[in-house]
């Protein structure tokens, strides 16, 4: 990977190769970059099997860190500076050796034009190594955590065996004429760097893209990325299918635009965000792989939309998919849904510290050499006529919102956590216009609106933002099925989200009051009034992105999604809207 971009550097040094924001380095740029990170790491012993946190906020910044640490043969480990301080703690105490932090101190090392400076410290020994030379492909590359049953998160460690696989298809995809053409690859990050899906358009480095970081979402709107892929006049898009959806729903035109691929996966693809995407000018590549399996263990072309099942495509080269029937691994029959496994050269080592979780989910593969393991993924699928693979679904709580990847079990063991809750149950309800994460709980002390907000901050004050419930009820007990387990279907029933009474006489409201709450009702789908608690009716971050599209399209205003999450009423974000144009 390194050596790649080394060798661009060397052909082309001044050929663009990185932009955040006003910020740009060329080839020779990066490396010079990148090799006096990695000068400064190697002098506090940075190494092979070293695990290093990069602490750092969305930019330049986070990249030269990520191939700093390659060029030490270490690997990077990304935590991201919103998690809640308890959770990055927890991570970096388990998995860490080594923390790359920002720093405004005048001795700060130099990063990307425009950034704070990094410093380096240590938190642990290094490693024990086998000799002072350069990393192997067993060693780590780095280090991704995903939700854990438990209430821990998991530390996925992938090889650079696995990543430089997966780096080999990529390349090679790109080689086909009919895939992405002549001309310049400019491609945009639009994943937080906690998503190992991020990893796809940085491994695009090697084969001489521009990587355009895209605005942080939090910070802005759809817009934004809107407004990045047509001003660098991107060529190589990578998203989830929610993140499409949104783009497109904002008012982005793939036809209008320089896109020639797009990458799509992390959940069930959608007809609809095919239909719209793919053309003569635009090649749709779904992509599908657990954490545990080196971003993608299978990939494909999707021509249109016709597809009956959400198609996953083939195995990429060195991976091996597997479907059984059963624990006893009896090979199913094409056509019938079964339990999917992956082996080959993607597989993870496994989790860190967690040598009997690892045991249980990276099995011995009966169809591979002696020692090989494959992993299995929880998920159903089966092998379709006309070749390639499709998903069906999970086998258990496990379930993914935006693409995340969220263990209901996790939310419940830090909900079980919290003093005044006896027990307490996730889970997706999705009665809705999207699907909404709810925790219904059993317990003692206050009930009411506050004791809810209350619960809500504790799960946020442990929880990434986006596995936090948007609804939190208490119950007086959680219903069960005949069988004795906990009747989601009943609580979702039972759980709704608020239903607001209207005010019949809306005559003293404004031209904006009138527009704006409009546009609330039609993307929640139900009545509410200009003081309701907007995410008590069940408001989603990704129809907070969308009221914030219709809104600039309808007043001309545009708002940061964090500023909306503050105002948390119809009549405050008129307020603030207010505040914008009088900015």
């Amino acid at each position: 990977m390194t050596d790649r971009i080394n060798d661009i550097a060397a052909r082309e040094p001044h050929r663009s190769a990185l932009r955040a924001g006003e910020a740009t380095l060329d080839y020779a740029g990066l490396t010079a970059a990148a090799t006096g990170l990695r000068d400064l790491l190697r002098a506090h012993g940075v190494g092979p099997e070293d695990v290093v946190a990069t602490v750092l906020p969305r930019g330049g910044n986070p990249i030269i860190a990520m191939l700093a640490v390659w060029m030490c043969g270490a690997a990077y480990m990304p935590v991201d500076a919103k998690w809640p301080e308890a959770r990055r703690r927890l991570v970096i105490d388990r998995s860490a050796t080594v923390v790359l932090e920002e720093s405004a101190e005048a001795g700060a090392h130099p990063g990307m034009p425009g950034e704070a400076g990094l410093r380096v410290r240590r938190t642990a020994a290094a490693p024990e190594r086998a000799n002072d030379g350069g990393a192997t492909e067993r060693n780590l590359a780095y280090v991704i955590h995903t939700s854990g049953s438990t209430g821990t998160p998991l530390a996925v460690g992938v090889e650079f065996g696995s990543m430089h696989n997966y780096a080999r298809y990529l390349l090679d995809l790109l080689a086909q004429p009919d895939v992405h053409g002549d001309g310049d690859l400019r491609v945009l990050l639009s994943a937080d760097l906690s998503f190992d899906a991020s990893l796809r358009p940085v491994l695009l480095l090697a084969a001489g893209a521009e990587l355009v970081v895209a605005p942080d979402l939090t910070e802005g709107s759809w817009q934004d990325h809107i407004d990045c892929i047509a001003a660098h006049r991107v060529t190589v898009l990578s998203g989830v299918p929610s993140w499409y959806s949104g783009v497109l729903s904002a008012g982005f035109v793939p036809a209008d635009s320089a896109v020639r691929l797009a990458f799509i996966g992390g959940e069930a693809v959608p007809n609809g965000v095919v239909r719209r995407l793919a053309s003569d000018r635009c090649a749709v590549v779904v992509q599908y792989g657990p954490t545990e399996t080196t971003v993608a263990a299978t990939g494909g072309r999707l021509l249109n939309d016709g597809f009956l099942e959400a198609p996953i495509g083939e195995g990429v080269p060195g991976a091996r998919i597997s479907l059984y029937q059963d624990a006893g691994f009896a090979p199913a029959a094409d056509g019938q849904p079964a339990y999917l496994y992956v082996g080959g050269a993607g597989v993870a080592r496994g989790y860190l510290h967690d040598p009997a979780l690892t045991a249980e989910r990276f099995v011995p593969d009966p169809s591979g050499p002696p020692g090989s393991r494959m992993f299995r993924t929880g998920d159903l699928g089966k092998k379709l006529p006309q070749g390639g693979y499709s998903f069906l679904g999970r086998t258990d709580d496990q379930v993914k919102i935006g693409g995340r990847r969220i263990e209901l079990s996790e939310i419940s063991s830090v909900l079980n956590r919290h003093p005044a809750v006896t027990q307490s149950v996730a889970f997706v309800h999705r009665d809705s216009a999207h699907p909404l994460l709810v925790a219904c709980y059993v317990g003692a002390g206050a009930d009411g609106p506050e004791a809810e907000a209350g619960i809500r901050e504790h799960l946020a004050g442990e929880l990434p933002s986006y596995a936090v419930p948007v609804l939190v009820r208490r119950v007086d007990a959680l219903p069960v099925t005949e069988r004795g387990k906990v009747d989601v279907a009943a609580l979702a029933r039972l759980v709704k989200p608020a239903e607001a009474e209207v005010a019949e006489d809306e005559s003293d409201l404004t031209d904006v009051e009138r527009t704006v709450i409009a546009i609330v009702r039609k993307t929640l789908d139900a009545p509410c009034s200009i003081d309701d608690e907007l995410f008590s009716l069940g408001l989603t971050s990704l129809d907070s992105l969308n009221i914030l599209a219709q809104i600039r399209e309808e007043l001309g205003v545009r708002v940061r999604l964090r500023d909306f999450f503050q105002a948390r009423t119809t009549r405050n974000l008129c307020k603030l809207i207010g505040t914008v144009n009088r900015g």
